[in-house]
């Protein structure tokens, strides 16, 4: 079985000519918008998390990024969701940056701290003792 000639791989000096003279002298076109004042885009309203629950994180040394678990839902350094954005952790840090979707406030929690967005503070997950703390071992 022959093979079949693929044809020509470049084009021709009168082709290639007339490529540069053509991308030369299109025109890009662009719509133009104008925009009125019955198509007037009203905001949208600032929806803010309820609270913003840093549950703990994972710095890695290979390399790779680490592990972030915020509201129960494990996200990687440098992503994000609908509610929050979070940064890159250092080493030389025990805080994690998060910016908040809604209005682009930033924050540096500790793991177990809860910023809540209605009160704009930043508490304790657990302000009292942990379950099964209270009792005694034996008799």
């Amino acid at each position: 079985m022959a093979a079949e000639s693929i044809g020509r791989l470049f084009t021709s000096p009168a082709e290639r000519s007339n490529l540069d003279y053509l991308r030369q002298t299109r025109k890009v076109n662009t719509p133009l918008k104008i925009e009125t004042a019955t198509e007037a885009v009203e905001a949208a309203p600032i929806v803010l998390p309820d609270a913003v629950n840093l549950q703990g994180y994972v710095k890695r040394n290979d390399g790779k990024q680490g592990t972030v678990w915020v509201n129960n839902q494990a996200m990687q350094e440098n992503s994000g969701n609908k509610d929050v954005q979070v940064g890159k952790l250092t080493e030389e840090s025990n805080r994690v940056p998060i910016k908040l979707s809604a209005n682009g406030k930033r924050l540096n929690l500790k793991a177990g701290q809860v910023y809540d967005p209605e009160s704009n503070q930043v508490h304790e997950a657990r302000s009292h003792g942990a379950q099964g703390d209270s009792g005694t071992i034996g008799d």
